[in-house]
């Protein structure tokens, strides 16, 4: 299942594509401002290129001043017409960024409840293989796999079929991939030749072959692997959980006559997506604070020379310190740690420490950070 640990790499790594579309919005406003006093090439009157050119210096220069000063600007060689076109550049970039904040936190909250739909596709894709199996006999060819019990019982369950209906799960274009995968990765695997080959097996060893396929196929295999990162960037941290949840509901089936439990993605799912939304929401809508707060109590450190990754990691840790008094301030330091070790450099686990050490002590002083409940432990 989805832990809060998960959530964090989630909201993390959406915030730094943000940043990423972010700074592209910028260059293309700057170059449509720029783009503005370029020479035209379809005019037939006389064009002054070197004025045109140094319009485009000064034009350049002022569209980059304003967007620094919070849009104040002081050089007395703006004109008129290149004022308004820095002006129309902020405005078209402000847009688009408005636009682009929206569409990314929507795809975040969308790629993590796509999870469910991939553990569907994940128990499905047994009786997808199981068929494909199948169809490769040979007349009066005999499988143990296609008459696997404890697929069958997966088959049967009216709980997962009304979910795969219900979400449209399919693997129906991927089929032949699924061949492939048969082809050269199952039906060569010593271990399920061994299966193939056992008269009668038990109802033991359907399960324990279906575990092994999920462990050390599904889940394993580098060639099944790349497909799934093609088809999802977050596989590398969705892989880990969709593996337990899987494993899970097999496991739950402990006889013939049992049903499989269905797995749920989070224990609380509705405190979980809030967490999720307002740690995205605050680290946004606050970096220009917290960006500020970082830069004056780290004075030994050039703020503006920290890698994105690790800037991202103290506004997310501010965010959360400063907005969710239920979370103790040392949970918050310990995670943040953790996601630098994991997706940082290695020097970040120590400054990231330093800094929210610092900057933690300093906001309780003055107030800023407030815990109630849980939030009240020091965990130290």
């Amino acid at each position: 299942m989805l832990n809060r640990r998960t959530l964090r790499i989630k909201a993390m790594q959406t915030i730094f594509s943000l940043h990423t579309a972010r700074e592209a919005e910028y260059n293309i406003a700057l170059n449509h401002v720029k783009d503005k006093f370029l020479p035209d090439l379809n005019s037939m009157e006389e064009q002054d290129k070197v004025q045109l050119a140094k319009d485009r210096k000064t034009a350049e220069t002022c569209f980059i001043n304003t967007f620094r000063n919070g849009g104040e600007n002081h050089d007395p060689d703006v004109t008129n017409e290149i004022s308004i076109a820095v002006s129309n550049g902020l405005n078209e970039y402000e847009s688009k960024v408005k636009n682009t904040k929206l569409t990314y936190r929507k795809r975040l909250i969308i790629d993590v409840k796509r999870i469910f739909d991939q553990y569907l596709e994940l128990l499905l894709l047994m009786t997808e293989l199981q068929h494909v199996v199948k169809v490769g006999l040979r007349k009066n060819q005999t499988s143990n796999f296609i008459s696997n019990k404890l697929i069958r019982i997966f088959q049967d369950s009216k709980e997962l079929d009304e979910l795969i209906i219900k979400k449209g799960i399919s693997w129906q274009n991927e089929l032949s991939v699924l061949r492939a995968w048969v082809k050269e990765i199952i039906k060569k695997d010593e271990r399920f030749l061994q299966y193939e080959g056992m008269t009668n097996p038990a109802f033991q060893d359907d399960v324990d072959i279906v575990l092994y396929i999920y462990k050390s196929l599904i889940f394993k295999n580098e060639t099944i692997a790349a497909h799934f990162e093609s088809l999802d960037l977050g596989w590398s941290e969705n892989g880990a959980v969709l593996k337990s949840m899987v494993l899970k509901t097999i496991k739950s089936v402990e006889s013939e006559e049992s049903e499989p439990v269905m797995m749920e993605l989070s224990k609380n799912w509705e405190e979980d997506l809030l967490f999720l939304e307002n740690i995205f929401d605050f680290t946004v809508k606050n970096e220009d604070e917290y960006h500020t707060i970082v830069a004056e109590k780290s004075k030994n450190w050039e703020i503006d020379r920290v890698a994105l990754t690790d800037k991202i990691i103290l506004e997310m840790a501010l965010a959360e310190m400063m907005n969710f008094p239920s979370i103790p301030v040392k949970v918050t330091i310990n995670e943040y740690i953790e996601l630098s070790k994991l997706y940082s450099t290695p020097k970040s686990k120590q400054f990231i420490n330093g800094i929210l050490d610092v900057l933690s002590e300093e906001l309780k002083k003055e107030g800023r950070i407030k815990k109630s409940g849980r939030g009240l432990l020091d965990n130290k």
